[in-house]
């Protein structure tokens, strides 16, 4: 069989040159095994909740709050619209309470160990519309008067090994209740994939509510899905539930029928990639797909680049075989035939072992991601074999340029060994220009690496407005009345500087509430503002600065600062005080302190310098600061000393067993959670210098190629030049030159569209660096000179062989 002898003769052409083969193959491998790595990353980021049966008819409930100029979206609704939609609406089938919740359970009573479980919070309906796989028990039946557990197969076996946990009863403990509360596990379900932004341990199931919808146009909040029929339009039916819902609120103010709630249906494949709400743990951004699948491709290009290049560089060797075969009889199909095989080997091996770094690389990549990849190429057939498909396929078309380039030229010159001076000149701008192009994508992906750290650097060193070194913080709390005493006995730990009580933590949230209030510049406009309620120490812990007035003081310890007091004496109300922020002040006309102010309930004594309550993605909003002593519920901030963190944690530690045994001690440090905000970019970062690493080292490949293209066409003159008195450095120096034009060329065509994609990038943050010249002539910078060091390195080593031999012509 022809096929057969076409491999047989490749083979040996593969064994015979060994440094070519490896280049080749190596250069192919890395492009291929990063290529199929970041298409598993993309395609498990879009196949979020993508496996639920019913995926298609299952909508997540938003609410739209809407004033004059303004419009917010939340993920949640008034408690219990669901199941209203359901009684009124027959395209609604099924109805539930669905969201997400962090729970530390004791397996024992008597047990000290705590387990920290990501459970799904739902009422009994989610058997209706999620499809879990039940492995034992019978969950979907209701036990009443104790918790509801379901758990993962993966918790049994960590957990219970060897045994089932069905019927067994577990201690829930947690910072809002004094005593532990029992929950039965129910079932077992199989893991729930990863893939989901319902990611969790288990379920915890409770009754449906059975509190009305208020008809007032308030009431709790909570997350609700609805399971529609397969006939159902949702815009249509989005109208329907607006306009009922605006006839439904019959005893609602007239201030509030002005501004009613709207809601929209969120399809459940659309809650991952599409949410960018601050409860919603697992989330992602459609910007990292789009970004992910640009890298993808052009780290197989610039591989596939990597090939044709040397192919043909190495083609150039084999003229006087091709023309020998030409004389033998070989016809132009078939010498095509014989590169094209040579090409399919290469890539077939260079699959193979790509497939091998892919497998064992893949594991590095879910600890980097933080969750296991669910699609993965040799796991799913149709996946495989398209993997399969575009490997024959690109080793077929990596070899035809090769092919049509040598089985082309005439046989005298074949048989000569040189090119005509028309056909080097287009093989010479081909492969130039092929190199430019790799360039172009490595510096751009080099211009994102540098820009995408300066954006994390810059979030790192920007002032927020306030301190969070050395603050401990323990999570919210039920204070049982024991707040004020555990102040008091934190602050006399040694290493302690100042301790507050307070309702906020940063990061966790913009305020303790919000309220809207009329704008002064609009009446017709309302504006959010963020209230912070916290104890009198809480701007001295987080040392915030006070640009004008005073700070808090003894006297404005209030019990109540939610709603006026009044006083006694002078029969006259006395309103809460509170400090504001610069800009809030600015927006609100504030010119004079310690007086009322017409659209505010509370008197501001002093002027705080702004500060960002949340991360720099949001820009920072109207804010007040309003003092407290009464907590029902409060987190605890510690300010420490530098250096004394440990033993003061300990303290801490042992206060807190005092006063709350049976709670957990949650605790984390103020800065940590700061860096914790930039998870996400700081995984992006860690990728972009992964990717930029290997596209200039692909690109330098490419480079070598051309280099060893041309230094086998001109080594007759490197020899005529030494021989006339040339030394190693001019005649490096003749062939650098080319080279950096290249890479000159490359980094004018790739400067703007970086500048475009990572402007579009940095729009994610409200306050952002600014791109600057040094990056995009340091990118180019850094490819000239690895372009340089390569083109050294192969001319040297031309230049130093003696040339006798490349001047004799037999």
């Amino acid at each position: 069989m022809m096929w057969r002898n076409y491999f047989k003769i490749a083979w040996r052409n593969l064994i015979v040159d060994k440094t070519y083969s490896f280049i080749n193959i190596f250069g192919l491998t890395i492009g291929l095994a990063s290529c199929l790595l970041v298409a598993t990353v993309v395609l498990d980021e879009i196949s979020y909740d993508s496996f639920w049966a019913k995926k298609d008819r299952l909508y997540r409930i938003l609410t739209v709050e809407t004033s004059e100029g303004m419009e917010g979206k939340s993920e949640s609704s008034f408690t219990n619209l669901a199941a209203t939609l359901q009684e009124n609406f027959p395209e609604v089938e099924a109805a539930g309470s669905i969201s997400k919740g962090n729970y530390n359970f004791r397996l024992d009573e008597h047990s000290t160990d705590v387990i920290q479980m990501n459970l799904i919070q739902a009422d009994t309906n989610v058997w209706e519309m999620l499809d879990f796989t039940i492995l034992q028990g019978a969950p979907e039946h209701y036990r009443p008067g104790i918790g509801n557990l379901v758990v993962t197969q993966s918790f049994v076996d960590s957990h219970f090994p060897n045994e089932s946990p069905v019927g067994k009863e577990i201690q829930l403990v947690s910072p809002y209740l004094s005593d532990s509360r029992p929950f039965l596990i129910t079932g077992i379900i199989a893991d729930i994939p990863s893939n989901t932004y319902l990611r969790a341990d288990g379920i915890q199931i409770s009754k449906p509510s059975d509190t009305p919808l208020s008809r007032e146009g308030w009431g709790y909040f909570d997350e609700q899905l609805i399971l529609v029929s397969s006939q159902t339009v949702i815009p249509a039916f989005t109208d329907k539930v607006n306009k009922w819902y605006k006839d439904y609120i019959t005893d609602a103010s007239d201030e509030l029928k002005q501004r009613v709630n709207t809601y929209e249906f969120q399809p459940i494949e659309d809650i991952y990639l599409k949410s960018d709400f601050a409860s919603q743990e697992v989330k992602g951004n459609p910007a990292n797909v789009y970004l992910f699948s640009g890298v993808a491709i052009l780290l197989l290009t610039i591989a596939f680049i990597n090939f044709v290049n040397l192919s043909a560089a190495r083609s150039i060797k084999r003229f006087r075989e091709i023309g020998v075969r030409k004389v033998l009889g070989a016809g132009r199909r078939q010498l095509i035939s014989q590169f094209l095989y040579e090409s399919l080997l290469f890539f077939l091996i260079a699959a193979l072992l790509a497939s091998t770094l892919y497998g064992l690389s893949l594991v590095h990549v879910e600890e980097l991601l933080g969750h296991r990849l669910e699609i993965k190429f040799f796991e799913n057939v149709p996946l495989l074999l398209g993997f399969a498909i575009c490997v024959i396929l690109l080793g077929i078309m990596a070899g035809v340029y090769p092919a049509l380039m040598v089985a082309g030229f005439p046989l005298g010159n074949a048989l000569k060994n040189s090119f005509d001076r028309k056909g080097s000149v287009s093989v010479s701008i081909i492969r130039k220009g092929l190199v430019a192009t790799q360039f172009v994508f490595a510096i751009l992906v080099l211009i994102g690496t540098v820009t995408v750290w300066s954006q994390m650097r810059f979030m790192e060193d920007k002032d927020l407005g306030y301190d969070p070194s050395h603050v401990l913080s323990i999570s919210s709390f039920a204070t049982e009345g024991k707040s004020a005493e555990l102040k008091q006995q934190i602050e006399k730990i040694a290493g302690v500087e100042a301790v507050s009580l307070s309702n906020w933590v940063p990061t966790k949230g913009s305020g303790s509430l919000t309220k809207r209030i009329e704008n002064p510049q609009d009446p017709d406009q309302v504006i959010p503002v963020d209230y912070i309620i916290g104890d009198i120490d809480l701007p001295k812990v987080m040392g915030m600065e006070i640009k004008e007035g005073r700070d808090f003081e003894q006297r404005d310890n209030l019990q109540s600062t939610l709603v006026s007091v009044e006083d006694s004496e002078a029969n006259d109300k006395v309103s809460p005080v509170i400090l504001i922020t610069q800009s809030t002040a600015e927006l609100l006309g504030v010119t004079e302190l310690g007086g009322a102010i017409s659209n505010l309930e509370e008197t501001p004594i002093g002027i705080l310098s702004d500060f960002h309550s949340i991360s720099l993605r949001d820009p920072i909003k109207p804010t007040v600061i309003m003092a407290n002593n009464e907590f029902k519920y409060a987190s605890v901030l510690i300010k420490v000393q530098d250096g004394t963190e440990s033993q003061a944690l300990d303290a801490v530690g042992a206060i807190w067993k005092e006063f709350y045994d049976a709670k957990p001690f949650k605790f984390e440090w103020v800065d940590d959670l700061e860096k914790k905000q930039y998870d996400k970019e700081h995984r992006q970062a860690q990728l972009f210098t992964i990717f930029s690493g290997l596209m200039l080292f692909l690109a330098s490949l490419g480079v070598f190629g051309l280099v060893v293209h041309s230094t086998e066409q001109r080594v007759k003159e490197i020899g005529v030049r030494k021989v006339l008195g040339a030394s190693a450095v001019s005649i490096v120096q003749m062939f650098s030159i080319d080279y950096l034009k290249l890479v000159l060329v490359s980094l004018l065509i790739a400067s703007p569209i970086a500048w475009y994609l990572m402007n579009i990038w940095l729009l994610d943050f409200a306050y952002k660096i600014s791109l600057q010249w040094w990056m995009f002539v340091g990118a180019g910078f850094l490819a000239g000179f690895l372009a340089l060091a390569t083109v050294s390195a192969r001319v040297l080593w031309t230049a130093h062989s003696n040339p006798i031999h490349s001047l004799r012509s037999e």
